[in-house]
């Protein structure tokens, strides 16, 4: 477990465990106070055991645990510091073996594990590179084994593992692709 926290100056911090370079510092050592990482950073995301951070110029970046891909550079090895996985991207979401990004365009792009079909490009096959599945998208979130994202039209989609009816499509069958989400008025 490790905790990554930016400041109001852009600088990035970590500390806890490390055992996996989930701290980014360039080592394997885990830390009891924080330690900077870098600076630059605009937004922060952290799983289990890897993270990713948005810098000022768009480009994104991703450390730690890389066993399902999630980091994003096209292999399994592990990053015990941040390396760029690519531009133009406007939010991000570390889930605990898959990632999200949203780019500047309104483009969705996710990668790592994709057990249940969490990624939504409509198979069950990891990815080690980020995958655009859709376009039009303002918003983003990783869960476990499910992901959820928001449209431009306020439409809510999600898909990925379904067993406790999660998606909110009134089945409990997982999708490897985006459903909407089907919301009810409250209003009598």
């Amino acid at each position: 477990m490790h905790t990554i926290a930016l400041k109001t100056d852009g600088t990035l911090w970590a500390w806890g465990e490390n055992l996996k370079g989930q701290l980014g510092d360039g080592t394997f050592e885990s830390k009891n106070t924080p330690t900077m990482i870098g600076s630059g950073y605009t937004a922060i995301s952290a799983s289990y055991s890897h993270s990713l951070a948005l810098k000022t110029d768009a480009t994104l970046w991703a450390w730690g645990i890389n066993e399902a891909g999630q980091i994003g550079d096209g292999s399994l090895v592990s990053k015990n510091t941040p390396i760029q996985i690519g531009s133009d991207f406007a939010a991000i979401d570390a889930s605990y073996s898959h990632s999200l990004a949203l780019k500047n365009d309104g483009s969705l792009w996710a990668w790592g594990y994709n057990g249940y079909g969490v990624l939504g490009d409509g198979t069950k096959i990891d990815k080690y590179t980020p995958k655009q599945i859709a376009t039009g998208y303002t918003a983003i979130a990783a869960g476990v084994y499910h992901s959820l994202a928001l449209k431009t039209d306020g439409t809510l989609w999600a898909w990925g593992n379904n067993y406790w009816t999660q998606l909110g499509d009134g089945t409990s069958k997982d999708s490897a692709t985006p459903v909407q989400v089907k919301v009810h008025s409250l209003e009598k």
